[in-house]
């Protein structure tokens, strides 16, 4: 996941010092960059997904999120909360019983401020996750600086943001180590394609870190409509931890089918 961060660093460096065509014409033709004459919208999406095993293995999978967008004149914000919980049937003292194996809160939020060019702005993240399963009580960070919004039409649409920030993961009581707190950099960018009227592609990539600790993001999906309101969707998601706290495992993935519904 090191090699993402260089990726993500090497994309921000690129489209800073403005060869915006160059970029551009790696995904598309012709796209226009964004026009500043925005109406204000908003929109929200829901997904629902649960896996069900009987017989030798035993086991419920709930997983679940939200996905919140305000756009007006001067703002854009963005809001995202995901929730994972999983049972499994396990021997315990001789016993089968149902034991939770999963139980994961996520939740980010980002606003851009519009400067006079729209799609150049300053942004202000922040986000929190309390995950059961892992060393820490839970892991905080908050950053701020530069986005830039290269272009988006109908076709595409391509976004990075970059900038210091604040970082803090609580170790569990009953954990060996020392918590996690300091200063961080943040880098992230974002790709949607329409591959056609019913179907979606979009890339996300993040990463956070500092000398001793790095947590890197990637998403990957593609949806499809049913109808209007309503889509399926396929995702892969994988988030790697660097610690110097131990970390059983340090990169979790997660392969997901789910419904997808806007209510606005």
């Amino acid at each position: 996941m090191k090699l993402i961060c260089a990726i993500i660093l090497c994309l921000v460096t690129t489209s800073s010092f403005a060869k915006k065509n160059v970029i551009r014409s790696l995904f598309m033709k012709k796209a226009p960059f964004h026009n500043s004459a925005i109406e204000e919208a908003f929109e929200m999406t829901g997904e629902l997904g649960a896996s069900f095993t009987t017989g030798n293995r035993e086991g419920n999978t709930f997983f679940g999120k939200l996905n919140a967008s305000h756009d007006t004149k001067i703002w854009s914000s963005r809001y995202t909360a995901n929730i994972l919980y999983k049972q499994n049937e396990r021997n315990v003292q001789g016993e089968r019983r149902s034991v939770t194996s999963a139980q994961k809160l996520f939740l980010s939020a980002q606003t851009d401020y519009k400067l006079e060019t729209p799609s150049n702005r300053l942004f202000i993240y922040g986000e929190f996750e309390d995950d059961r399963f892992n060393p820490y009580e839970y892991q905080f960070a908050l950053a701020a600086g530069w986005t830039e919004r290269l272009w988006a039409d109908k076709y595409s649409e391509f976004r990075y943001s970059v900038g210091p920030g604040y970082a803090i993961s609580k170790l569990k009581p009953n954990r060996n180590g020392v918590d996690q707190i300091g200063l961080i950099i943040r880098a992230a960018m974002e790709y949607k394609k329409t591959l056609s009227e019913n179907a979606t592609f979009r890339q996300f990539l993040s990463t956070e870190t500092d000398n001793d600790f790095s947590r890197s993001v990637s998403e990957t999906s593609l949806a499809a409509k049913i109808n209007g309101s309503l889509a399926m969707k396929l995702s892969i998601n994988m988030t790697h931890n660097e610690s110097p706290n131990q970390i059983r495992e340090p990169l979790d993935t997660q392969t997901s089918v789910t419904l997808v519904y806007q209510f606005f």
